[in-house]
């Protein structure tokens, strides 16, 4: 096995690499720009107010940093951009230092893609500026406080790694300002982390904390054991005991804590109890036929249901959609198909997120500050936090009202007498489910704010109704995918916020320059080019849907007697640049659909190796590429470590994995210009092992190269090769996107904008030479690569050079001044010039007309490397007359002009009439460059709009006809 836990100082170290890379990259010109999506918003793990700052308050998005409002969340900046890590983990301000925040790294919600910190960080400005304050390998943090009597008195609740035993967990305690830390509760062994940590709200000196016992693999997640429980301490954190009378054991999952002002010594836990629940609670909510009552069911009893009630079910499920009742009660009645059979047949990774047998949320509470505790909730919580209770665990109390109790789940759950019995009355269907945070004002109640997966919500009716208040760009893209439309469309799948379609062109803020193709949690996308309206997308475990005019299921399914398929969590899907009428889906074997995923056949054997079967779908293909030099050539690869290349379209599959890391492959890739030259990424993240591993063959998997020396130690979600350049090679780590300019000998940092957020996908659109890389938390960046493109070592050598540019459209909006009440600089034409300097120096930048008249003279500061410059378009309005007077007079000279001038004609001398703005108008142009003794030029053309189209009027028309 080669992966291997990397310890705190490595992290560190990685961080310090990333930056020395970004600081030594050459490609510092080449920028990004966010396009969104933020209609559909981020998963939120925190909101703090601002103590005497009713309209200021910060929001804590899961990978997607901190942001601050000042004006009730009217707009937003983000924070933490620049630090080692912007996941988030908890957050607090002093409640005597309005200006101090701290920051506790590393998400609590341990799923599938929640990810690790570095630690606490300080800052004494708002959030202007933040220092690091150890704890770094504190991995995952769900609590900080504040002692409200001490600022130098912090708390911090440890969760601890995720993926591997000991290391730092339990309850920590600086008391100098966070300059050291002490380990103040620990766990009973190495899975065991806190989870909750709250203080009384009479005496401080009173601390209650839950502490958790979880452990995640690939293949398994452990959500509960002995080591979960309550504690109390009565002297500030200095010693704790365990809470008598309250639950514990193997079955023990996930606790929350709250405290109400009103009642002190009433202290609420809910518990994530595994549990079995007894068979007649179970299915005392149940319809007449459900997974739960088909696992006691005999034949006799499923023979005697209503065949409607069997339908349903059927629909309900994912059995072969030709299946119907009749045909069902049939296979059964002859004994083709065993009740046994059935209910493996629906045994699969979505099923079991959802088709729960255990007690799930119950709700606990204490009226002695923890001596004795009481079950409130007599009856089951169903459909509420289902298998996946880890992702929740927070309840909430009302400050003024002990007996008012907020439980946050799939929905939102309340009740109005102490947890007895809950509703749904705030469940708006507005508002996005999977709720992680209820903030109550406490000077105005009916004031809350509603953290959830699709971001943040505020309701000011005490939860009645909701309004959306953020805008910011925070989606948790999963894939990133491109048509051919004029602009290019992006396509992105979202954690839990599904597919979404928008304009390469969009600006990060606008919520309608996206819509939404197909929900769930958005996976992989693929789009036929043929007619950029055919898509294929679809949600976790391979659940995919061909859309456009023809839509239908694109999924393989075994037949009824038939083992179940496994399918990862982002099953891989691909689209022949062949022909768009095959298309590839990965389970534990390969299929091919000839029909655009209409019918399927398997063209491989299972392609992994490993054994493990726990309660998430794993030894599963993961990701697929095809040659696209040559149809047929294909190479796989697995969760556990497998790569295989077929040449043969999958008759043939040849083992290329052998000397590899035994580890999660995160891509794969088959080269577009050598037709031997295969590439593959490992990700290790799920062992808490965060090298970059990468490797390239020429030789079709023979012979392997690791090419990821010079890299950071973070794990690689996305590797891709140019499609214009053959040694220009991208990846994605955790942290950010590099380049290679020489096929993985060396690395450079591309980070000018781009917050250092996990990426997960990166694609190159080969007719607009961008790059699009999808954020796991910041949703979809573009890049504009094309310098990049062209960065050979004849250009590197030059002492400058001036990259394309491409053709410009004038606007006819820019012949008049835009009126002052709606002029913003952000709306203001601009365009980006790129050119290389060897070396440092001053140099200028000539905007030159076709007869050498200097139109615009901009300075140079150039830095080794590819620089940018961002003009406004606009012309020296002397220069630009003279141009135009010249022109004029040769055209009359040749005859092809007579005077007097039409204001059309003579559209400078207009513009200064008027006093309009001198932007360059229609025509073709050089842009000149002058570095370093050295001059290059560059051609370029600004294009004049389209003639404008008489308006016809419409004939009436007659109602009724």
């Amino acid at each position: 096995v080669y992966a291997q836990r990397s310890s705190p100082e490595v992290r560190w170290q990685a961080w310090s690499k990333h930056q020395e890379l970004s600081e030594a990259s050459l490609l510092h010109g080449i920028s990004w720009r966010s396009i969104g999506p933020a209609v559909q918003g981020g998963r939120v793990v925190d909101v703090e107010a601002v103590p005497g700052q009713p309209y200021s308050f910060y929001v804590a998005y899961a990978s997607g940093g901190i942001w601050k409002t000042t004006n009730n969340g009217g707009s937003f900046a983000p924070l933490s951009d620049a630090l080692a890590s912007m996941i988030s983990g908890d957050i607090a301000v002093d409640p005597q230092d309005p200006q101090t925040l701290w920051v506790g790294t590393g998400e609590p919600n341990a799923s599938r893609s929640s990810y690790s910190g570095l630690g606490v960080y300080l800052s004494r400005d708002g959030g202007k500026s933040f220092t690091h304050k150890g704890l770094t390998g504190a991995d995952r943090i769900s609590r900080i406080v504040v002692d409200p009597r001490n600022s130098k008195r912090i708390f911090v609740a440890v969760q601890g790694a995720l993926y591997s035993s000991g290391g730092m967990r339990g309850i920590y305690r600086s008391d100098d300002a966070g300059d050291t830390w002490q380990q103040v509760l620990a766990g009973a062994n190495g899975w065991t982390g806190a989870n909750e940590l709250l203080l009384h709200p009479s005496d401080p000196q009173v601390m209650y904390a839950s502490l958790w016992e979880r452990s995640r693999a690939p293949w398994e997640f452990v959500e509960s054991g002995k080591g979960s429980g309550v504690y109390k301490s009565t002297d500030g954190g200095t010693t704790w005991a365990a809470m008598p009378g309250f639950p514990q054991g193997d079955n023990i999952g996930r606790i929350g804590l709250a405290v109400s002002k009103a009642e002190p010594n009433w202290l609420y836990a809910s518990v994530d109890n595994h549990a079995e629940l007894p068979a007649e609670q179970l299915q005392a909510s149940d319809g007449p036929l459900s997974p739960a009552r088909l696992k006691t069911m005999t034949k006799e009893a499923f023979l005697a249901l209503d065949p409607e009630q069997i339908e349903l079910f059927i629909r309900g499920s994912d059995l072969p959609v030709e299946l119907t009742a009749t045909g069902l009660i049939a296979k059964i009645k002859s004994g083709e198909l065993t009740i046994e059979q059935l209910r493996a047949r629906l045994r699969d990774g979505n099923a079991a997120l959802f088709n729960t047998d255990i007690r799930g949320l119950q709700v606990y509470r204490s009226e002695d500050a923890g001596a004795t505790w009481q079950l409130r909730n007599s009856a089951p919580i169903r459909d509420f936090t289902y298998t996946y209770g880890y992702y929740f665990a927070t309840i909430q109390v009302a400050p003024d009202d002990a007996n008012k109790v907020t439980i946050l789940g799939v929905p939102l759950g309340q009740s109005l007498d102490g947890g007895e019995s809950f509703d749904g009355s705030l469940n708006d269907p507005n508002v996005h489910v999977d709720h992680h945070v209820w903030w109550v004002d406490p000077n105005s109640p009916e004031r809350i704010l509603n953290g959830n997966d699709g971001g943040l919500d505020a309701s000011f009716d005490g939860g009645k109704t909701f309004l959306k208040v953020d805008r910011q760009a925070v989606g948790q893209s999963y894939a990133v995918a491109y048509d051919f439309a004029e602009p290019y469309n992006v396509y992105t799948g979202l954690q839990d916020n599904g597919t979404y379609r928008g304009s390469s062109q969009a600006k990060p803020d606008d919520l309608d320059a996206w819509s939404f193709v197909s929900g769930g949690d958005g996976m992989q996308i693929q789009v036929d080019p043929r007619d950029n309206k055919t898509v294929y997308s679809g949600y976790q475990f391979g659940f995919y849907r061909r859309g456009g005019e023809d839509a239908g299921e694109t999924r393989p399914r075994p037949g009824l007697t038939e083992a179940n398929l496994r399918f990862n969590w982002q099953t891989p899907i691909l689209l022949s640049t062949h022909n768009s009428d095959v298309l590839y889906i990965g389970a534990q074997r390969l299929f091919r659909s000839l029909d655009q995923g209409r019918t399927f056949s398997p063209i491989s054997a299972d392609l992994s190796r490993s054994k493990q079967r726990g309660n998430v779908p794993f030894a599963t293909v993961t990701s697929i590429a095809e040659s696209a030099k040559n149809f047929g050539v294909l190479i796989a690869g697995t969760d556990d470590g497998q790569l295989w290349v077929s040449e043969d379209s999958g008759a043939q599959w040849r083992d290329v994995g052998t000397d590899l890391p035994d580890t999660w492959v995160s891509r794969v890739q088959l080269s577009q210009h050598a037709s031997k030259r295969a590439y593959v990424a490992f990700n290790a993240y799920r062992q808490d092992d965060m090298r970059a591993l990468v490797y390239v063959s020429e030789n079709l998997g023979r012979n392997w190269k690791s090419i990821a020396q010079g890299l950071p130690d973070e794990p690689i979600n996305a590797l891709i090769e140019d499609p214009i350049n053959p040694d220009l090679l991208y990846v994605g780590s955790d942290r950010g996107v590099y380049v290679s300019l020489d096929r993985g000998v060396n690395w450079q940092a591309l980070d000018q904008d781009l917050p250092n957020v996990p990426v997960h996908d990166l694609a190159v659109h080969p007719r607009a030479r961008e790059l699009i890389a999808g954020t796991h938390g910041r949703s979809v960046w573009i890049a504009d690569v094309l310098p990049i493109q062209e960065l050979t070592a004849k250009v590197r050598d030059s002492a400058v050079h001036g990259f394309f540019v491409g053709e410009q459209t004038f606007d006819r909006d820019w012949k008049s001044r835009r009126s002052a009440w709606f002029d913003r600089p952000q709306d203001r034409p601009k365009l980006t010039l790129n050119y290389w300097a060897k070396k440092a120096g001053s140099g200028v930048l000539e905007i030159r007309a076709k007869d050498a008249t200097v139109l615009r003279e901009i300075k140079l500061e150039a830095k080794p490397g590819i620089n940018k410059v961002d003009w406004d378009l606009l012309v020296d309005a002397e220069q630009a007359l003279k141009f135009e007077q010249g022109s004029l007079a040769e055209r009359v000279e040749l005859g092809k002009l007579k005077t007097p001038y039409s204001a059309s004609e003579t559209p400078y001398a207009n513009a200064r009439e008027y006093d309009w703005p001198q932007y360059l108008q229609p025509g073709s142009y050089r842009a000149v460059y002058r570095l370093a003794g050295a001059t290059h030029q560059v051609k370029f053309k600004m294009k004049a709009p389209e003639a404008l189209k008489p308006r016809i009027k419409e004939p009436a028309k007659v109602r009724g006809k």
